[in-house]
């Protein structure tokens, strides 16, 4: 199905918008990152986050036409999804032995700063759920037979959107260190996008994102 016109369409619509956020990330955020500090800091590199994301992910999902969404209305309230709580559960808990096993304690780490709280709690989730849930997973379901075929692929094009980050930081990570982390990103876009399916809901996705982030820059630095 990727195949044909609407499927090229779709993964072409991805690639411009990798190109554009590394672009993003080369002339704006890294800069950004090397000249000012602080609050100062990390709002402009929200703020320029949320409006890029939040905006291309609304409007795409907006003008898509709701025959070709598997999940119409992405923004529907559903918290009365079981499996959301069982996995904010499971999270918590591997959270908290990771801390005891590296750190020997469970507290918060000295590297964090009440600024990650914005970018790791507020901006990332929604955001990123927006994009990768709320447009392109929800178009790759309608195209693919196979839920397995559309959540695999949706995590590696979600690993993948991470590389421009990985590739701009200075001192650049290990190979290995990149590989290992597009690997986990990618289980958790498959999760991502399995909360989302099931629930036909972004609000699950969004919460368990949220609250993955935020505990890994709490907890583990």
């Amino acid at each position: 199905m990727l195949r044909q016109p609407a499927g090229r369409r779709l993964l072409s619509q991805y690639g411009y918008f990798l190109l554009l956020w590394f672009v993003i990330q080369v002339f704006i955020n890294v800069p950004v990152q090397n000249l000012t500090h602080g609050w100062t800091q990390e709002l402009i590199i929200d703020a320029v986050k949320t409006v890029i994301w939040l905006s291309v992910g609304l409007f795409m999902i907006w003008r898509t036409p709701a025959d070709q969404l598997a999940v119409a209305h992405p923004y529907h309230l559903n918290l009365k999804f079981k499996p959301l709580y069982v996995t904010l559960a499971v999270i918590v808990l591997y959270m908290f032995t990771m801390a005891l096993i590296q750190r020997h304690s469970i507290s918060i780490v000295a590297t964090f700063k009440p600024t990650m709280f914005l970018q790791d709690f507020l901006v990332v989730g929604i955001t990123e759920e927006t994009i990768f849930r709320g447009y392109l997973l929800n178009r790759l379901r309608k195209m693919l037979a196979s839920e397995q075929n559309a959540l695999i692929l949706q995590a590696i094009l979600f690993a993948l959107i991470h590389l421009p980050r990985y590739l701009t930081t200075y001192p650049t990570p290990s190979f290995l260190t990149i590989l290992g982390q597009l690997v986990t990103v990618a289980l958790l876009g498959y999760l991502f996008g399995w909360l989302f399916l099931r629930s036909r809901s972004l609000w699950p996705s969004i919460i368990v994102h949220s609250v993955w982030d935020l505990l890994i820059v709490l907890l583990i630095g």
